[in-house]
C-alpha cells in the first residue's frame, strides 16, 4: 500500500496518507493560514480567486446533538399532548 508524506524542505512531516489509491500533487503544494469558524469546517479551496480563499460547509451534528434534538422535539410534543388532553378532560 502506498503512502502519501507532505513534508517541508527541513523534512518536517505534517501529512502521512495511506490508501490505494493516494492521489499525487499537482504542481506545486500550496498553503493556507486560516482561522475556522466555530461549527465550520473546510470542504475545498477556491483557486479561481487571488489570494485563494477556503470555502466552508457546517460540520454534520455529533450523534450527541441529533439525540438531543429528538428529545426536545419528543418533549415538545408531549407537552402539546398532554395541553390537549387536559383541555378535553375539561371540557366534558
Amino acid at each position: 500500500m502506498k503512502t502519501l508524506v507532505i513534508y517541508d524542505n527541513v523534512g518536517y512531516i505534517y501529512l502521512q496518507l495511506t490508501s490505494d489509491e493516494n492521489r499525487i500533487p499537482q504542481g506545486g503544494i500550496n498553503y493556507l493560514e486560516v482561522e475556522v469558524p466555530v461549527g465550520k469546517t473546510i470542504k475545498s479551496i477556491d483557486i479561481s480567486v487571488t489570494p485563494n480563499e477556503p470555502i466552508y460547509e457546517d460540520m454534520p451534528k455529533s450523534e450527541l446533538e441529533l439525540l438531543k434534538e429528538q428529545v426536545d422535539n419528543l418533549t415538545e410534543a408531549n407537552a402539546e399532548l398532554t395541553s390537549i388532553v387536559a383541555m378535553g378532560k375539561n371540557n366534558a
